[in-house]
Parts: structure tokens; C-alpha cells; sequence
């Protein structure tokens, strides 16, 4: 009974430690990936997969032609965009149609990732071949959050009469009524002839 009793006992600690190695190798080679990882904000995993493959993993592009910065960026996870910049994720490399993360930030309304990214020295006038910078596409949303990262773009510098390519600034692009009001706050600040060129 002793020897059977130990037999088992190694076997049972042989498949314990056969599991956790087993879970390790689906980890590494794409069980868990670092889009899965970004999707759940879960930091832990990231550090993890960025630690065993991070040549690979950390500017990887995903659906869209996305990184996993600009995932990170564009569905809101800032704990995910803060430990993909510490890693040292390139913020310069575009999605499929060529925006890159501060574009993202302000299509999304993601006032806090932009200060993040703005934080990092990311500039904020990053000019896409479409003729707009982030503040544009900011002053394009509809929802408070967008308000918010307009209010992160003016106070970082952004000049608020910034024009687009077609001529138009974000007071004439925006049909939001609270980035109305900020943006009216900020040209308060102008001369009078200033303020007519809004």
C-alpha cells in the first residue's frame, strides 16, 4: 500500500507540474496573446507575454493593422496603454488607415490617454494626411468625454483657431453644445479680431 501510495502521490505532483508547464507553453504561443491580454486590461498578463516575447509582441499588429497601443488606446484601457508605453511601444506606427494612438485618443473622447500620451512627449499636432489633428477629430464627438479631451488638447498648447486642411477649426467642425462652450471660453481669452476668425 505504501509503494502505490507514493506512486500516485509522484504521478499526481508529475501531472501537477506537467500541467503548469503545459500552461505555460500555451501562454507563450498564443493561448493568451497580448490582444486577448489588452482586451481585459490585464496588466499582469501583458508584463508577462511582453517578458518572454516582447520583440514580437509589444508593436505586434492585430485586427485593423492595430498595435496593441493603439487597441489599448482606442477601447479605453489606460492601465493597458500605461503598461504598453512603460514596455516602450512605439507610438508612431499607424493603423491600417494611418492614424496613429493621439489620433485615436481624440476620436475616442479619451482624455486621459491622451494626457498620457501627451505626458510621454507624443506631439499633439500631429497633422494625418487627411489635413486634421487629434483636437479635430476630438471636437467631432458628441459625448462629454469628447468635451474633455478637447479641453487636454487647449490645455497642452493646442492653439484653439488650429485650422484643418480645409480651412475649418473645431469650432466650426463641432455640433457638440459643451465643447461649444469651452471653446468659447478659451477665445474669451483672444482679441476681439482674433475671435472673429473662429
Amino acid at each position: 500500500g505504501y509503494i502505490v501510495f507514493i506512486q500516485i502521490f509522484d504521478n499526481m505532483w508529475t501531472s501537477i507540474y506537467l500541467t503548469v508547464v503545459l500552461c505555460n507553453i500555451l501562454f507563450v504561443f498564443g493561448a493568451k496573446d497580448i490582444f486577448e491580454a489588452v482586451a481585459k486590461s490585464d496588466i499582469s498578463a501583458i508584463e508577462q507575454i511582453l517578458s518572454t516575447d516582447s520583440s514580437n509582441q509589444l508593436n505586434k499588429k492585430g485586427p485593423g493593422g492595430q498595435t496593441p497601443l493603439m487597441n489599448a488606446v482606442l477601447s479605453g484601457k489606460i492601465g493597458a496603454v500605461e503598461a504598453l508605453l512603460k514596455a516602450g511601444a512605439d507610438v508612431t506606427i499607424p493603423e491600417q488607415d494611418g492614424y496613429t494612438p493621439m489620433h485615436g485618443a481624440g476620436f475616442q473622447g479619451r482624455a486621459e490617454i491622451a494626457k498620457l500620451l501627451l505626458d510621454h512627449g507624443i506631439p499633439s499636432l500631429d497633422v494625418h494626411s487627411d489635413g486634421y489633428i487629434p483636437m479635430h477629430r476630438a471636437c467631432w464627438g458628441q459625448e462629454d468625454r469628447h468635451t474633455d479631451t478637447v479641453r487636454v488638447f487647449l490645455e497642452a498648447g493646442v492653439p484653439v483657431r488650429y485650422k484643418a486642411e480645409n480651412g475649418k477649426t473645431c469650432w466650426q467642425m463641432t455640433k457638440n453644445k459643451e465643447t461649444k462652450k469651452l471653446l468659447k471660453t478659451y477665445t474669451a481669452k483672444l482679441s476681439p479680431k482674433s475671435q472673429e476668425d473662429l
